[in-house]
This record gives C-alpha cells, structure tokens and sequence, in this order.
C-alpha cells in the first residue's frame, strides 16, 4: 500500500504538444479538469488525494504536467517502483488522446529538494526519460544547456560542474538589464530599498487595490484595504530588506525564510515573471527552496539559506527584483502574488466579525504579519472579555488592550519578545487609521507587560446566549475555534495551530487516516495531506482544507465509528 510515511518527493514531468485542432488554452483547460479526477488504474496502491498536479503553458503552445507525489510504495509491493514513470505515462497519454502528445517525459525520485521542474526552462527536454534514481533526468541528447543543467540534482552529465564562461556572461547581461535604483542603499550588512520614493508605482499600487476591494466582497475588502495600508509601512510590493534574519525580504514584508515562499509559489506561475528571473539565473522551485547562480563561484546554488545567501550577495540580482515588481509586463503577477498570499494568511483572522473598525482590523494583522503565532486565537479569548454588546468603536478600544495583553502573554509563553517600541509604532499606525488607543496606559507603559493574561479563564459575554454546539464527538466537540468552522464561519488550513489542530488529528487518526508525524497541533504539509485523504475517501472537494462539510462529515464518521 501507499507509503505517506516517507518524507521523499518525487516529480514527474510530461511536456505537451497540442493537437492542430486544438488550442493550448483549451488543452489547458481540460488537462485542469483531468487532473482533478487523476488517478492510476495500474497502481491503485496510490490514493488519488496523495497526486499533486500542476500545469503551465509556454508562449510556445507546449504545456507542461507535473504530478508531484509524496512516499511510493514499500519495496515489497508487486509492482516495482521503477514502473511508476510508465504507467504515470500511459494515464497521461490516454487522456491526451485526440488531444495532443507527450513530447518527452522525466522522473525524478527520492528528492530530497522539490523537483526542478517548474521554472525558467531555457532550452526544450529533448525525448528523454528516466525513472528510479535519486535525481532521474536523463537526457538523450543536448544540443543547448541551460544554466538549470548544472544544478547537482539535474540528473545530466555537466550537473554540479561550473557553468561556462558563455552561460555566465549572459547570465550577468541579463541582470545588468535591471536598471540601478538609487533608493537601494547599504544598511549594516545588507541593502534596503521601501519604494517610498517612486510615486509612479505607489499610484500604480493605489489604483490596482481601489480596483480589487471594489470587486470584493465585504470580509476580502477589509483585506484588501488592510495590505494597502501596509505599503507605507512594511514598504511597496518592490521593497527590498536584506539586512535582518530574514535573509532576503522582498515586497510587502515578505522574509525568506518565513512567507516569502508562498509569494514566490504564486508569482512564478506567472510566465513572463518567471522567464524574466530565469534569464537572471534564478529559479524558484517549491517549499522555500531556490537555485541561484553564483557567478563568482561559477555554481548553481541550490538550496534555502545558502541560495537566499547568493541572492543577497548579488546587487543585480536584488535590482531585478525590484524591476520585477515594477515592470508592466510583471507587476500584476507580482502584486497580486502579494496580496492574495496576504488575504490568506496575515490577514486571515478569526473572529474578524466581531471587529467593528478597519483600523483594528490592520491593526491585528499588522502584528499577524509580524509574529503571527503570538496572534493566533487572540479575539477567541479577547471577545468574551470585552463586556458584550454589539461591535462597536468603544469595544474596538477595549478590545485592543486585551489583544496587546494576548500578544505579550503568548510572546512570554513560546520565549521571543517583541520590540515594545516597535509595538507602540503600530499602534500610532492604528490612531492614523482611525482609532486611537495612544492614551490607554498599557500603551504608554514603558516596556511591556510581564504579567500572564491567561493566569484566570476569561468570563462569558453577558447577555448572550451561547450558540448551541454542532459538533458532538470527541476530540471535536467542545473547541471553540472547531465550531465555528462547523457554523460556517472560516476554515482550517496550512499554517494554522492551537488545540484545534491537535482535534483535528486526533479525529483523523480515530477515523483510520493516517497522519504522518503523530498530533502536535501544527497544520503542516501532512496535515493537509490527511484531510485530501480524508476528503477523497468520503466524495468531498480535495481541497485539503477543513471547512465546515470536512468537519460535519468527519464528526459524523467519528459518531458511525464509536456507534
């Protein structure tokens, strides 16, 4: 049976011609919805929900399909995992059929880094194929490498060599076509750019978020009006921040080693942005890792640190990060890059209902932003403390003591403590947004608080009845946050922890779903691996999400396997 214990990823890649009869964007399309109902009729070890498919199309009409599968079956399984590649190969063929033809194909097995595929491809796959290996590409013939080549898991004879002096020099005119920016000045021991000074781009900026909050729905439009906020303060979507332990941040406050990935994962779907970076010699694979020319070592650097390392060394390389966000060909892919992975994360916040203004609202995910474990779960313990009544500026006020309390008790709780100075700013950031809370003395206390705001168990919300539980099975039943996914309101998803997400694995684990790396109530890469498993086996949308259908239904299987 599958193995989803195995900590491997494994890729594979089908380059795609078009039929004659066929457009690219219509191959496109239904190769989308082929992939949705994907799976492998030889091998029916591997649970569909464990396939992820990606699929991009170059100016050239050829697309290409990536099947990503974490864990392969045990050895012993009947048939070979060398096998894997072909039949991966024959259910692509015969859902091309009519359609279009694979042109060439490759397996690249045990990575311990995500596959290359994905990204800058400077030169076409010749027919090619290989499967089984620790880093299987294998390519018949040549004719024109590109810098990816040397990457030491490209599978190919030059992987790992120094590049030549021809790829180099076109590798450095390529960066040399970002053009200086004088606002990118030495700080310490990096560089600093915030964009302030380019009123071309903050207008572009300006326009494109008045555009989208009038398109969104009321909760996204807070959003929206919440990151537009952030450009005055975290910098524009161009910024640049490489002095800190972020290593390389780029944008709107997006490090390295933290957000920066998921930026990344959205804006080089984009090809043009992709292209762009890839004649630079840089290329974004997946999971926060890059490979980057280093041109004085004549390398390709691949890696997290070490390739954010690169980055930082090399000015051009930061000016054409920079130019991308800027450039008309690309700053859309780049802006929205930005802000929807913004919408999903800093300013996801539950509870938000409850909040009454938007200066609190950017407020929150202002520190969201900043430390966002110290605000996880902050407004499920604000709110019933804040002496009931409807939302209103007055409880705002309230509610942004006891959400500073939160953030400074969580801070004692998991060790690192936030700047009070820096604290202090943001909350002069929420008095120019509207509400001011500058006089309250938590706020014009001298440090921060050292007292445990969760020493007592904050009281019940006067005057209002409680909501009656949906969830009625263990280790469900009872959380808070739980119930109100179940009443619809919010979901679960990557990135999210707390006590919910210890439920959440307790019930998949009583419903027989496995969940690598037992409860530790981090909603991590096998978290949602279990929920599209879960998902898959009861008809749901795999989405590897918990909203509110996966927990009615998984309490409900709960109550059928304890009944």
């Amino acid at each position: 049976m599958t193995d989803i214990t195995a900590d491997t990823t494994n890729v594979f890649l089908f380059h795609i011609a078009p039929e004659t009869s066929v457009s690219p964007a219509e191959l496109q399309r239904i190769l989308l919805a082929e992939a949705a109902a994907f799976s492998v009729a030889s091998r029916p070890t591997i649970h569909p929900a464990l396939l992820a498919h990606r699929i991009l199309r170059g100016t050239d009409g050829r697309l290409l399909w990536e099947i990503a599968l974490t864990g392969l079956e045990s050895p012993d399984d009947d048939a070979p995992r060398e096998s894997l590649c072909e039949a991966l190969l024959g259910e692509v063929r015969e859902r091309l059929e009519g359609l279009g033809r694979v042109e060439s194909f490759a397996g690249y097995t045990d990575l311990v880094f995500p596959g290359p595929g994905l990204g800058f491809c400077r030169a076409p796959l010749e027919a090619s194929r290989s499967s089984g290996s620790s880093a299987g590409l294998a390519q018949a013939s040549a004719p024109l490498l590109g810098w990816e080549d040397y990457a030491t898991d490209a599978g190919t004879a030059v992987a790992g060599a120094e590049l030549p002096e021809d790829l180099l020099a076109e590798i450095e005119q390529s960066r040399g076509e970002a053009p200086a920016e004088p606002g990118l000045k030495p700080v310490r021991q990096g560089h600093m750019y915030t964009g302030a000074s380019d009123k071309a781009h903050l207008a572009y900026l300006h326009d494109y978020l008045e555009s989208r909050a009038a398109a969104s729905s009321s909760s996204d439009r807070r959003k929206v009006i919440a990151f537009r906020a952030f450009q005055a303060r975290e910098g524009s979507t161009a910024a640049i921040n490489t002095y800190d332990n972020q290593i390389v941040t780029w944008g709107t406050g997006w490090g390295g080693l933290g957000m920066l990935g998921k930026v990344m994962a959205r804006a080089v779907a984009n090809e043009a942005l992709r292209d762009r970076l890839g004649r630079a010699g840089l290329r974004y694979r997946d999971k926060n890792v890059y490979d980057v020319v280093d041109l004085r070592a004549k390398r390709v650097i691949t890696g997290r640190r070490e390739a954010l390392e690169t980055l930082r060394s090399s000015v051009p390389l930061l000016r054409v990060l920079i130019h991308a966000a800027r450039d008309p060909r690309t700053r859309d892919a780049v802006t929205e890059a930005q802000l929807v992975t913004f919408m999903e994360t800093s300013a996801h916040i539950a509870g938000a209902d409850g909040i009454a203004t938007q200066a609190l609202f950017n407020w929150i995910a202002h520190l969201k932003h900043w430390a966002p474990a110290y605000v996880d779960g902050c407004l499920d313990w604000a709110l019933p403390q804040a002496d009931g009544g409807a939302a209103s500026v007055e409880r705002d006020q309230r509610l942004a003591v006891l959400v500073g309390r939160y953030f400074y008790g969580k801070a004692r709780k998991l060790k690192w403590i936030p700047d009070w100075r820096q604290f202090q700013l943001y909350c002069e950031h929420m008095k120019a947004d509207g509400l001011d809370c500058t006089s309250d003395p938590f706020f014009r206390a001298a440090a921060s608080p050292s007292s445990d705001p969760f020493a007592e168990r904050p009281a019940p919300r006067p005057g209002r009845p409680a909501k009656p539980q949906l969830l009625k099975n263990a280790p469900l039943a009872g959380e808070p946050a739980l119930e109100r996914v179940a009443r619809g309101e919010g979901s679960l998803r990557k990135r999210a922890s707390g006590p919910e997400i210890k439920a959440l694995q307790e019930a998949l684990l009583a419903v027989g779903i496995q969940v690598r790396g037992g409860v530790d109530g981090v909603f991590g890469d096998r978290v949602e691996e279990a929920v599209k498993a879960f998902q898959a086996e009861r008809g749901l949308l795999v989405d590897g999400v918990a909203g509110q259908a996966t927990l009615k239904a998984l309490d409900a299987r709960l109550g059928a396997v304890r009944g």
